[in-house]
């Protein structure tokens, strides 16, 4: 009843550190869930959780001023680990405007910014697939995407509108000049 679609950069644009800023306006509505985020290129310590999941923002469509940033990764006690925190709009909504989703991805730290304003640091993730930093010591790739359901968000009820659009302005990808990682 419902499509959701991916654009997906892997093998065309895999990258292992960087700064990217993703200039985008959000849908809104129960059971709408776009988000951007990165997995990883060539798998190297297993498969998921364990080579990792950057979430540089997730929405949840009946939370439409609150954004997410997340690392997943494995523990063999659990099997899949994460943290992250989450930045909300004090009024309007992601729906209302455009706002710059950024992460800084260094090889000692993650930082995650909403239209500059730095709102969450990681360091140091307690995985145990492999010593720090990995499983964030590959190449990842891109991935901007807009699910309808699901088991996060739920699925649509008789207040969600559609169609949707998750409308993204750009994306600006950049790293530090002297590195040879792509």
């Amino acid at each position: 009843e419902y499509t959701s679609s991916r654009i997906r950069t892997r093998f065309k644009g895999d990258w292992k550190y960087g700064r990217f800023d993703i200039r985008a306006k959000m849908p809104r509505g129960k059971g709408i869930w776009p988000a951007i985020w990165m997995l990883p290129t060539d798998s190297v310590y297993g498969g998921w959780p364990n080579s990792g999941e950057i979430d540089i923002m997730e929405l949840l469509g009946h939370e439409p001023n609150k954004v997410h940033g997340t690392l997943h990764y494995g523990d063999p006690a659990k099997r899949h680990d994460y943290k992250g925190t989450n930045y909300s709009l004090a009024t309007r909504t992601f729906a209302d405007d455009f706002h710059v989703f950024r992460l800084d991805w260094a090889p000692d730290a993650m930082r995650w910014y909403v239209d500059e304003h730095l709102y969450q640091t990681q360091t140091n993730w307690h995985t145990t697939t492999k010593e720090f930093p990995a499983p964030f010591d590959q190449r990842f790739h891109l991935i901007l995407n807009l699910a309808v359901g699901g088991n996060w968000p739920g699925n649509p009820d008789p207040t969600t509108v559609f169609p949707q659009a998750l409308s993204i302005d750009y994306v600006s990808v950049y790293r530090r000049n002297g590195t040879s990682t792509p």
